[in-house]
């Protein structure tokens, strides 16, 4: 049926929103610990979401860290929000994956939730990345200090693009034939405080693919490309300079399927990572904004052309 009257669509909502009211404002829940039995669920709620945000990534973070993740679970057992936060050393904690099921979402659990979750922050600088038109939920929290700018790209990888692959003095291994530790070392100049459950975690995943440049020895970028719940993720892709980069990205590229997608988060303050973006012809479908609440991390830009995951961590 089509609705052309916006008098009677406005009134198709009026309803829709007082029939949600009169059947959840009395629902009872609780906020605690998310368990390992919970991921299903949660990864269940996020994909009617359309937050595809793979099982094996919210293992990640649970195998990671397991102590800030928070969920909100009715009486009857059934899982309708969830909050996270990581820790990055003693001083810095991310926020992310906050999320309300949809019919619930007028009752103020997102508000209760997230001032639980602000309590376990405790005096830690936060920060998370946040929807440019949710700024203004997130700002009574404090969460007003503004960094870099990341648009979330999606699309079919040019095969013209990576039959292009610069050669210098470098070259491109796979992280499986060198000592990992160094790759750690290398992530967090970049990441600014060594993360190597996390990381380790993440890239050296059973279907995780992921290579390092090296110059005389020593690495010079690293990137990761894994299969997600649609298409492939290119996260992270960190490099010293754009040919080193470029190289990883065709490396990296070549294990994504003909006709699959690629899904690759660069921050816009890169400009050879805005030219991957243009020369793939990918489709910029989120822009999300970090913020802090204390202070801002610098983090050099420069080197980072797509971020190891765009929730929790710092870039």
């Amino acid at each position: 049926m089509h609705i052309s009257n916006p008098s009677l669509i406005k009134d198709c909502l009026r309803n829709k929103e007082k029939f949600l009211s009169e059947h959840t404002k009395n629902i009872r829940y609780e906020i605690r610990p998310l368990k390992r039995a919970d991921l299903p669920s949660l990864h269940a709620l996020l994909a009617e979401n359309k937050w595809y945000m793979e099982m094996s990534y919210l293992e990640c973070v649970f195998n990671t860290d397991p102590s800030g993740l928070t969920v909100v679970v009715k009486d009857n057992g059934e899982l309708i929000g969830h909050s996270g936060l990581l820790a990055h050393g003693d001083t810095i904690v991310g926020g992310g994956l906050t999320i309300i099921k949809d019919g619930y979402r007028h009752l103020g659990i997102g508000k209760h939730l997230f001032q639980e979750q602000m309590k376990a922050k405790g005096d830690r600088n936060g920060f998370g990345n946040i929807l440019t038109n949710r700024i203004t939920f997130y700002a009574p929290f404090g969460l007003t200090i503004m960094s870099h700018i990341i648009h979330f790209n999606q699309g079919p990888v040019d095969p013209e693009f990576i039959a292009d692959v610069p050669e210098g003095d470098f070259e491109v291994v796979s992280a499986r034939d060198m000592k990992f530790d160094d790759v750690i070392a290398y992530d967090s100049e970049i990441h600014t405080v060594p993360r190597p459950v996390y990381i380790s975690n993440w890239a050296m995943h059973q279907l995780a693919n992921t290579y390092v440049a090296l110059k005389s020895g020593r690495v010079v970028g690293y990137g990761v490309v894994r299969p997600s719940d649609v298409g492939y993720k290119m996260h992270p892709l960190y490099a010293d300079d754009p040919k080193i980069a470029k190289a990883l990205f065709c490396r990296l590229a070549s294990h994504i399927p003909t006709g699959q997608v690629m899904n690759f988060a660069q921050p816009i303050g890169n400009e050879q990572a805005n030219a991957f973006v243009v020369g793939n012809k990918l489709t910029s479908y989120i822009s999300m904004t970090r913020v802090y609440d204390k202070w801002n991390i610098p983090v050099d830009i420069q080197r980072v052309y797509s971020v190891s995951t765009t929730e929790f961590c710092i870039i």
